[in-house]
């Protein structure tokens, strides 16, 4: 069921009705906030693209303030969000939130010169988790502010970035460029992005400084949890550092640890056990594993089943989506590869993760002349690429051998080739 698409409509429901139809979980439960600087605010699950996801509830905000009941599930981890927020380190604001049966109350506050939205009077766990959040962050706050005016002067005297990188990346916005030179340009700062070096030397040092002053938060949290009297926010606080871990591609062992040791076995019904669990499959999502396996509807509705589609042969599985433009570029730089080696026992697949609608994804395949098959996951596959350890993103290349094998992940066409090559000659 989808928590909150459905929201407005149960609001009207306890007004002319009186009490809704709740599922076991669920509970109507009222938010308010005042001093919000916004036209309307959201209510959503935690971690929610909401970019592509409609399953959240708006509300108004009317002089700064707002009051609403909304429909929570008690097993849940909500955010509140201020969409494009106006601020200078981030394009929207959210805080996350627990339910609890007086209501959840909303405020703003400044911190290291930067505004963010607090929960005013928590209770229950909203007060065990910001309590704990509020001292640590107070603890850390001088070496934040610091490096965000120290970021703040790299931006504004352009020291940040290397300027090779900078120019590859605005070349993309050029209209008399052709789209065939934006996606080469596109490649290259891409790997550059990767190997660190699209910084100069001053912003990588800025980051070593930001990577140790994350690291040390983390660890913080991970000190609490050891100490601490599980409860709910101990699951969440789990998946978070989960989360941030992997969007920084460092080690998530010791979080799914003390998981395994200490927290697997509460709250049964907590949605963060899923959560984790999804997350942890994904990881093992590695050089060397088998494929993951599913069917899915082609372009014509058709379903195909990818290990009937590579089944003997040497496969590149391409992650993608319409909307995603270094995914498109990298699969076009495929179509060479293809060309040469698919009458050679090589196939690619193609996966659009898409949403609410296949015509984007359609034209998408017209435009950049993809001549493999390629399959759509809507909305209630998402699992897929958690399964396949993106989450919350859309681009990943797989190589896959003809006994099913992943031998490399994100190759270059020029690494599938390297790879291919001496397979013709067995």
């Amino acid at each position: 069921m989808k928590h909150l698409s459905y929201l407005a409509a149960i609001i009207l429901l306890v007004a002319c009705n009186g009490k809704p139809a709740l599922s076991e979980h669920e509970v109507i439960c009222k938010i308010s906030g005042k001093g919000f600087d916004a036209k309307n605010i959201r209510i959503h699950l935690a971690w929610t693209d909401f970019r592509f996801d409609d399953n959240y509830q708006e509300i108004d905000v009317k002089d700064g303030c707002f009051e609403a009941d909304v429909v929570l599930d008690t097993n849940q981890v909500y955010e509140i969000c201020i969409p494009n927020f106006p601020g200078e380190w981030s394009s929207y604001k959210i805080a996350h939130f627990f339910f609890h049966k007086d209501g959840v109350e909303f405020g703003m506050e400044t911190f290291a010169d930067d505004k963010r939205i607090i929960v005013e009077n928590p209770k229950g766990n909203n007060n065990t988790y910001y309590s704990y959040k509020s001292l640590r962050d107070k603890i850390y706050m001088d070496w934040y502010t610091r490096l965000m005016v120290s970021q703040d002067s790299l931006f504004n005297n352009k020291l940040m970035y290397n300027h090779t990188w900078e120019k590859m990346w605005d070349a993309q916005r050029d209209k008399k460029l052709s789209q065939e030179v934006k996606d080469s340009l596109r490649n290259e700062a891409n790997k550059l992005k990767m190997s660190g070096d699209h910084r100069t030397p001053a912003g990588m040092a800025w980051h070593r400084e930001w990577v140790a002053y994350r690291t040390e938060k983390q660890n913080s949290d991970y000190r609490h949890l050891q100490q601490f009297q599980p409860d709910k926010t101990s699951l969440y606080m789990i998946m978070d550092n989960i989360r941030i871990s992997l969007s920084n591609s460092t080690d998530i062992s010791k979080w799914l640890n003390i998981y395994e040791e200490k927290y697997k076995n509460l709250f049964p019904n907590d949605r963060m056990h899923n959560l984790i669990s999804e997350t942890a499959n994904a990881t093992a999502m590695i050089e060397g594993r088998h494929f993951i396996d599913f069917t899915l509807p082609d372009r014509s509705g058709n379903s195909q089943t990818l290990s009937e589609l590579i089944k003997g042969k040497v496969a590149v599985l391409e992650l993608w989506a319409s909307w995603c433009s270094s995914c498109r570029a990298n699969a076009k730089s495929l179509i060479p590869l293809y060309k040469k080696y698919h009458n050679n026992g090589f196939t690619v697949v193609g996966i659009a993760r898409e949403y609410k609608e296949i015509g984007s994804w359609k034209n998408a395949i017209q435009t950049d002349t993809y001549p493999w098959p390629n399959l759509v996951a809507m909305e209630e596959h998402h699992s897929l690429w958690a399964q396949y350890g993106i989450p919350n993103a859309a681009g990943r290349t797989l190589l896959i051998n003809a006994d099913g094998i992943v031998v490399k992940i994100n190759p270059s066409a020029k690494e599938g080739e390297e790879y291919l090559m001496p397979q013709q000659n067995k």
